[in-house]
Order: C-alpha cells, then sequence, then structure tokens
C-alpha cells in the first residue's frame, strides 16, 4: 500500500507480530489491526461507509511503526558503538580514521544496509610536527628564559587518552614559522574589536594578537588579525567561558565538565570550506587542482601567519607581563589578573611563538548507505554526520556516529521483523575531513549538486552532543512544525524533567528555549560549522541541524576539542542514566526521519515561509534601509525595488495560505484512496520546487559558493546565519563609503540585489500555482 510502508509485498518470513511488535500491542490487538489495515484500507470507498475502528486508518499505521521504531533504539548499542570508535586518535586522512570508516562499514553492513561504500577524495590537509611541539617562550633583556609553554596536555585518565601524540597543541592550516614580537590583546577578535583598537590608536601590524576562544569561529578570528597586518596569533580558552565554577582540581575535569588548566581547544582555521584547491568542484583524483596553495593564501583562504592555541594557565604567564591600559570591561575574563591590552609586556621581555607543521594530499572517505524505498525510491531523506576527530572524539563527533549507528540498526530490525519499508530511500552518510572544514560533505555536494537538488527532500545533520538539558534544533521556517511534533513523540531522558511533569523533549525543549511564537521553541536558521552548510547553501536542500545543550554553556561545551572527549566524558559525567540522552538523540532522529520518509504529503509549511519573509525579512529590510534615505538620489532604486518585494512577498503569502488547502484535500482522498497517489506526486513536486527557486546559480558576488539567496553563511561569523546576505553585504559598502560615485554604485547594487531576491520569491509564487 503506497506511503504505508507495510502490504503485500511483505516477506513471508516477515511478521508484524516480531518482537518489537509485542513490545507495543499485544497479540490480539495487532491482528486486529492488521487485518483491518491492510485488508480494510484496500477497500473502495463506498458513499456511505460504515464507521471504521480507530486504527484502522493510515496514520494508526505510521503511530504504530513510530512507537516501533522508537522503542527499539538500544543505548547500550550506543556506548559499544562509541568505544568502538574512541579507541584512538582518528584526525581525517590517517590510517587510524580509515579504521574508523571500515568499522562504520561493517556495523551497517551487519545491521542490513543495502549497497554500503566509500566514496573519495584526495584534499589538502594539514597536520602538526608530531615530533615538535608548537611552544611560546618568553625570555628577559638578558636572554634568560623565563617561561616555556609544554605545548602538550597531559593525559589525565591514562587507560583512555595514553596515545603517544594526543596532547598536541595546534590548529589546522596554520603557517609554519617562528615570530617574536609585541603583544597585543584583542578580546575575542571580532570586527568591532579590531575597529576599538583602531579608536584606541593601537597598532597590531608586526604584533602577535592574543584573543580569546568563543563568539565566532576561529578562523575568522585569524583571518581578521591577519588583515590587520598582525605577524602572529594565539588563541586562548578564558576560564570565563570553560571553568567557570573555578580552576580548582575540585571544579574541572575530571570531577566536573569544566576544561583542566592545561586543557587546549584544536581546530581548523581556513576561511572556507571544502578543499582549498578545488572550489566549486570536487576534489577528485582525476580531476585537475584549479588552485595552489600560494593562491589559497593570497586569497586569504588559508594563513599566512603562524597560529597557536594556548590553555588559560599559559594564557597567564602572558596576560600577567602585557603593560598599556586596562582593557575594557567587556573584553575582562576569568584569568586571575586585569586584562591590559600592551602592546609589550611591562618590562624589556620578549615572547617567541614558533608552529611548526605542513600541508599534505591526502585521500578522504565518505561512507554511504541505504535503506530503499519502497514508493519513491528516488526520493531521498539523508541522514548524516562526520566521524573524523581531533583527537579521540568521544563528544565532537563520535557521539552522533555511535547515535547513527544505532539509528540504522534499529530501522532495519523494524524492516526485518514487520515488513515495514520507508515510502522514500533513506541515506546514510557519515563524513569524513568535516573537522578540517567541513571537506568530505562539501565536496560531495559539489560532486552530486544536481541530483542531491533533484531528489533530495532533506538533509538531517546531527554533528555531536553538546551537552545534557534539552534538544535544540535549527532548520529553515518550511520545517521547524514537523521538528517539532517529532519532538513531541520522543520520551523524556531526564527523570528531573519527568518528575517536574515535562514527559517529552519538546516540553523541556519549548522551556528552555522559547520563543516569540507561542508554542513554538526557539529554531535559528543554520549557519555553518557543520555538514548541513552545502546542502543548505549551494545545493538548497532543506536541513535540520539538530543536537542537546545546555542553556548556561557559551557556543558549545567546555571540553570542546580538547584530547579529554573520551567516553568517561560521556558515560560518568554528561550522560549517567544509562545513555538515555544519547537514546533521547537516536529516538528523535529516527522519528523526523519516518516523518520526511513516510508522510504521503511531504511536511514542508510554505506558509511559515512566506511569513518569515513577509514579517520578518522584509520589514527588517525596510529598517536598514530608513537612515540611506538621507542619500535619496543613490537610494531611490533600492526604496522602489523594496515597494515591489513587499508586494512579491505578500503574493506568495496569499498564494501559500491558497495551496494549504490543496494539500489538505490531497491528504483527505488519499485517506479515502492510498492507492492513487498521482495528486500527492504532483503536490510534492511543488514543494520541493518551491525550495529551489531560492538557489541563485550564479552565488553571491563576493561568495560564488554562498547560491542561497535568503540564508547564507555570515562572513563576519562563518558559525552564523545571515538573511538575504548579499543585499546586507551591498548595504555595508554603501554605508562605508565616502564618495558620492561610489554610493551611486552601490545603491544600484542594493537594488539588483533585491531583484534577485524578489524573483525567487515571485519564483515560488508561481511554483504553486496550478497554471502559470
Amino acid at each position: 500500500m503506497p506511503y504505508v510502508g507495510i502490504g503485500a509485498q511483505q516477506d513471508s518470513k516477515k511478521s508484524l507480530l516480531g518482537p518489537s511488535m509485542l513490545k507495543v500491542y499485544g497479540i490480539i490487538v495487532f491482528t486486529l489491526f492488521l487485518t483491518l489495515a491492510i485488508a480494510g484500507l484496500g477497500k473502495h470507498h463506498s458513499l456511505h461507509p460504515s464507521p471504521r475502528p480507530k486504527f484502522e486508518t493510515v496514520a494508526d499505521v505510521h503511530d504504530t511503526i513510530s512507537n516501533v521504531l522508537i522503542s527499539s533504539v538500544n543505548p547500550e548499542n550506543i556506548k559499544s558503538n562509541l568505544r568502538k570508535f574512541t579507541k584512538d586518535p582518528h584526525l581525517a586522512g590517517t590510517e587510524a580514521n580509515k579504521r574508523v570508516a571500515d568499522e562504520i562499514a561493517k556495523l551497517w553492513n551487519d545491521c542490513g544496509l543495502e549497497d554500503v561504500h566509500t566514496i573519495p577524495y584526495e584534499v589538502l590537509l594539514s597536520y602538526p610536527d608530531f615530533t615538535t611541539p608548537n611552544r611560546i617562550t618568553i625570555v628577559d633583556s638578558n636572554e634568560k628564559l623565563l617561561f616555556k609553554s609544554s605545548g602538550v596536555s597531559p593525559s589525565i585518565i591514562p587507560d583512555e587518552q595514553g596515545s603517544k601524540f594526543a596532547g598536541h597543541q595546534w590548529l589546522a592550516y596554520s603557517a609554519s614559522g617562528k615570530v617574536t614580537a609585541d603583544v597585543v590583546y584583542c578580546n575575542r577578535g571580532l570586527q568591532q574589536d579590531f575597529d576599538n583598537l583602531k579608536r584606541m590608536n593601537i597598532d597590531i601590524k608586526g604584533k602577535i594578537a592574543l584573543m580569546r576562544f568563543g563568539e565566532g569561529f576561529r578562523g575568522d578570528k585569524v583571518y581578521r588579525a591577519q588583515q590587520n597586518g598582525a605577524a602572529g596569533a594565539i588563541i586562548f580558552s578564558d576560564p570565563d567561558d570553560v571553568a567557570r565554577e573555578g580552576t580548582d582540581r575540585d571544579h574541572v575535569y575530571p570531577k566536573t565538565l569544566w576544561m583542566p588548566n592545561e586543557g587546549v581547544q584544536r581546530g581548523s582555521i581556513m576561511h572556507g570550506d571544502g578543499d582549498p584547491l578545488t572550489p566549486l568542484y570536487p576534489s577528485k583524483k582525476e580531476l585537475f587542482k584549479s588552485r595552489t596553495i600560494d593562491q589559497a593564501k593570497r586569497d586569504g583562504v588559508l594563513p599566512s601567519i603562524p597560529v597557536l592555541p594556548i590553555s588559560y594557565t599559559t594564557a597567564f604567564q602572558i596576560l600577567s607581563r602585557m603593560k598599556g591600559r586596562p582593557a575594557p570591561q567587556p573584553w575582562q575574563g576569568a584569568v586571575n589578573v586585569t586584562y591590559k591590552i600592551g602592546p609589550g609586556f611591562q618590562s624589556d621581555e620578549k615572547l617567541t611563538m614558533e608552529v611548526h607543521g605542513n600541508l599534505k594530499i591526502k585521500k578522504i572517505r565518505n561512507v554511504l548507505g541505504y535503506i530503499r524505498g519502497k514508493d519513491e525510491p528516488d526520493r531521498y531523506v539523508m541522514l548524516g554526520n562526520h566521524y573524523d576527530a581531533w583527537v579521540y572524539g568521544s563528544m565532537d563527533p563520535n557521539s552522533g556516529t555511535a547515535i547513527l549507528a544505532e539509528v540504522a540498526r534499529a530501522m532495519m530490525q523494524v524492516v526485518n521483523e514487520t515488513g515495514w519499508r520507508p515510502a522514500r530511500t533513506i541515506v546514510f552518510a557519515a563524513w569524513d575531513g568535516e573537522e578540517h572544514g567541513i571537506v568530505g560533505s562539501t565536496e560531495f555536494v559539489e560532486e552530486f549538486t544536481d541530483i542531491l537538488r533533484q531528489r533530495t527532500v532533506v538533509y538531517l545533520n546531527m554533528d555531536c552532543l553538546h551537552g545534557n538539558m534539552s534538544l535544540s534544533a535549527a532548520t529553515i521556517p518550511s520545517l521547524r512544525r514537523v521538528v517539532m511534533e517529532a519532538a513531541k513523540k520522543i520520551p523524556n531522558p531526564l527523570k528531573s524533567e519527568r518528575s517536574k511533569g515535562r514527559q517529552t523533549i519538546y516540553d523541556s525543549w519549548i522551556r528552555t528555549f522559547p520563543s516569540d511564537i507561542p508554542g513554538m521553541p526557539t529554531m535559528t536558521v543554520p549557519g555553518g560549522g557543520s555538514d548541513h552548510a552545502a546542502f543548505l547553501t549551494y545545493a538548497g536542500v532543506p536541513v535540520v541541524d539538530f543536537s542537546y545543550k545546555n542553556a548556561t554553556t557559551h557556543d558549545t561545551y567546555p571540553l570542546y576539542h580538547t584530547m579529554y572527549e573520551t567516553p568517561f566524558l560521556n558515560e560518568h559525567l554528561l550522560d549517567t542514566d544509562n545513555f538515555a540522552v544519547h537514546r533521547a538523540v537516536g529516538q528523535f532522529w529516527a522519528e523526523l526521519a519516518r516523518f520526511f520518509t513516510d508522510e504521503a504529503v511531504l511536511p514542508f509549511n510554505t506558509t511559515d515561509l512566506a511569513v518569515a519573509i513577509a514579517k520578518d525579512y522584509i520589514p527588517d529590510l525596510a529598517k536598514a534601509l530608513t537612515p540611506l534615505k538621507y542619500f535619496q538620489t543613490a537610494i531611490q532604486p533600492a526604496v522602489q525595488q523594496l515597494s515591489y518585494m513587499t508586494r512579491a512577498s505578500q503574493e506568495f503569502l496569499q498564494m501559500s495560505r491558497k495551496f494549504e488547502k490543496t494539500m489538505f484535500f490531497t491528504r483527505s482522498a488519499f485517506s479515502q484512496n492510498p492507492y492513487d497517489p498521482r495528486h500527492i506526486a504532483a503536490v510534492n513536486e511543488r514543494l520541493m520546487n518551491v525550495q529551489r527557486c531560492f538557489i541563485n546559480p550564479r552565488g553571491m558576488p563576493s561568495a560564488p559558493q554562498s547560491r542561497h539567496v535568503l540564508y547564507s553563511i555570515s562572513e563576519h561569523d562563518s558559525y552564523s546565519s545571515r538573511q538575504m546576505a548579499a543585499i546586507y553585504d551591498a548595504i555595508d559598502a554603501f554605508v562605508k563609503t565616502e564618495s558620492d560615485q561610489q554610493r551611486m554604485i552601490w545603491g544600484a547594487e542594493i537594488a539588483n540585489q533585491m531583484s534577485i531576491v524578489q524573483y525567487s520569491v515571485h519564483c515560488a509564487t508561481n511554483t504553486l500555482k496550478d497554471v502559470i
């Protein structure tokens, strides 16, 4: 039966009365259900049907499969998977990471996924010189050594952290070199921080920029420091972010989740996504690499200066010696000293930083597997997570990897024991090279862009757990309601929350992260920082990026990208109730995927998208244009275009509300005659095409890889999204220019970019119509 998942194709050896079903229903009740759901739904609907039992509907079939699927996710399997994946450090491009890929493929094959295979790419990766630690040294005026950092974080739990080079402190793609220079404290390395330094008449040219992690992507910090002339950069984790309860042993790891005094965050500082040598094209062995390393450095994609991460203990050695004015209060942190800006130290002491690394072309491997769809095998619901890690990766990323493997196993268990099969194909993807710059998934999207745009319904990304308090999800407006509905089906993993009456993960989510919309938790549009990025901003595939988080931590969890991400952290500090949080995330992932695979009419809400455009994006744009009306001649084309955009957005909103009725009647007709899917195909094709309308194949003027006209990654913070970025980039340029001639040029460009968005909205409106 179409979009029901069970029916005449069922293997005689498979039974809806398998062990999983018996967990949900008794044999007698379910036998009656099966008789009515399969036989009864196939009967022709008469003009005067007799009342049917409640469990006769398609929705009841879906609910039953949902309950079985949710109950099938086993936390012990997740725990076992995690230990398999985190035995050794496994950087992208290494043999250790290939072993993890092989382990993933074995688990997927063992559970019954179809056509498990790898897709390789040859990409530029960065590695440290593990034999020579990166260090800072401080000497006095007589060259007497005063301080020398170890460059290596110590093992705290030797049984899990015993690898020889696990503690090495480094940042990927840093230039190698030795720099001796005065230090300038630059706070978070945000654009406003460098602007403030200029207002203070502090020049960082030729200096070493000392910055704090947090409030933005580390690569953007380095890029801005280099743009302002820094000769080197040092980034540290501030206790104000990572050790808020104190830095003594009783308040940090391994007693708590807070970072210990020699903990260091690793990460990439490449300014962009994908292989830096093959922009916009897949990095296949047989394809020419269009950019050289030197060109990548000249383009600002790769840094040209040495960059080093340090602990807050090492940061004290620098901050305690700084001279100059005290930093503004918002720039102060929790290292036990008054932060001063510099430049330089109070005496004639000198700091030298030394970085050793290399760049290599290496092979990475994405792993893919399938559960082929019964009704629409050429429509894909994709579930993805990356598996490469900076060190052991028990949180980032292998908490997600372990959960994904269990979701695959649970789904195949339901297939094997009940005969259910998803209506649309489920694609499982394990990405490689994410940590270096979202490399594996970006290359995949670049290789298969057209196929993905045509066939992919949605991409569901889960990078890793970030905390243990609440679900957190980011998605586009048209998917918010289905994400919320899936969350309402999942039991709350936290006893403390259940005791307060919050029985589902939705209940905790709406309390922890409320929004301005009654009944709807906060769901921002995804930015960058994980494997969903290219799917949304380049291919235009709708995405959901989700995790579990805490409401009190800045940006991410304190032990992020440290060597202390080993199973001890997950089992004894984060998720101590038998991996209940890990399980809940897996249940949510599986149920959300089931919604997209089995719902006859795709669960997209174009009205929510239209409302966001008409009620949020365009009014915000109007506010941004208001101060520019002083320059009447230059800004007039944009003001005129705004009126056209407003009208177009209202037409899209009206058409979306009209199309809701079409969707309602299509669902109603299907419930009466599920053997006629023609109207469903027509409606779903329009729903998918609406998403495609917002892709501009030329991309943004300054970023051709950003092709979504509504949603792209912020140029100021690669972790964040920015609505209608091309328009706002032109507005920023208009504001900064002091030339009337340039204002005329940028005023025209604002109008041009507004027109491109308007054209996309017009396309969406026409897509929903029956005729042109």
